[in-house]
């Protein structure tokens, strides 16, 4: 008789350790982190950071950053 077995993986919110969680990643400072939080702090966190994601611009990634060149005439 063959014997399964099953392994679950439950996140908890890295703030107050309730569940269910998903794993959100943003960046500051050159830095990128991960969190998980539950829906609650995620809309928590978005709503704390959006007068300043409305007011930022997005920046380019990776080569398009790098060696920018601007004309002058």
């Amino acid at each position: 008789m063959a014997v399964a077995e099953q392994t679950r993986i439950t996140l908890t919110d890295d703030l107050d350790g309730s569940e269910p969680a998903r794993t959100y990643r943003f960046a500051w400072q050159d830095t990128v982190y991960e969190i998980d939080l539950t829906d609650a702090h995620r809309d928590e966190l978005l709503r704390a950071l959006q007068p300043y994601t409305t007011a930022a611009r997005k920046a380019s990634t990776g080569a398009n950053r790098r060696g920018r060149a601007s004309s002058a005439s």
